[in-house]
């Protein structure tokens, strides 16, 4: 797709960040980044443009990942749409999820609900995908497609359970033969009775091309609130 000349002006420095599956930690990965840059003295928005499995709230609908990221975010002036552009209430992949809803979502659409956030004064954009790395958006376009579009550097998000090592070297493959800069990969640990989790790490980090940005220890995921 070709992106108007505003867009282009506006780029600033970002990051997309996508995972090997859903539920891998995506937002807390988000979140972390978001306040760590906070903590070095820069504005940022994080934003969640499409976002299943939401709930309604004073008859709105929010997504609780959407919701965290604009918690963690130092930019309060935008409003929750702009964070959130596309909220669907069942948990299921969003070209399901549009399809039930009448809505003919596309990376076109998606980008131009994000302008907002995309032009506003913050130092860093984060934006975090939905599922993984080819989630459909539709039936000719994914995840993938939306992270060219952005065209900030990506961040992929392991999960340390059984079966990691092939995910990981999946989806980087993947991501290797797409038009985007890969910033590194970080091991989020979902699975606290993993056997042999650090021999999984070493081995990822052996085969993929990347730099390991970093470790998260196994977090509860009750314990993240909005």
């Amino acid at each position: 797709m070709r992106l108007n000349k505003n867009y282009k002006k506006s780029i600033k420095k970002g990051f997309f960040i996508t995972g090997t599956d859903t539920n891998v930690g995506k937002t807390l990965v988000a979140a972390s980044i978001s306040r760590t840059l906070i903590s070095q003295g820069f504005s940022t928005v994080a934003i969640k443009p499409v976002g299943s499995g939401g709930y309604i709230k004073g008859n709105k609908l929010y997504s609780h990942d959407a919701l965290i990221l604009q918690k963690y975010s130092n930019n309060k002036t935008l409003p929750y749409s702009s964070i959130n552009p596309f909220a669907f209430q069942e948990a299921i992949a969003p070209h399901i999820a549009a399809k039930k809803n009448g809505i003919n979502l596309s990376v076109a659409q998606i980008i131009s609900r994000s302008h907002k956030a995309l032009t506003s004064n913050a130092d860093y954009i984060i934006i975090e995908g939905a599922g993984g790395w080819f989630t459909p958006i539709n039936d000719h376009e994914t995840m993938a497609d939306l992270a060219i579009a952005y065209g900030y550097p990506v961040i992929l998000v392991v999960g340390i359970r059984l079966g990691c090592i092939n995910h990981a070297l999946l989806t980087y493959k993947c991501m290797n033969t797409s038009r985007i800069k890969i910033a590194g990969w970080i091991a989020n640990f979902i699975d606290k009775n993993m056997l042999y989790p650090k021999e999984n790490i070493e081995i990822i980090k052996l085969r993929l091309d990347a730099p390991l940005l970093g470790i998260i220890p196994y977090v509860n995921k009750t314990k993240m609130s909005c």
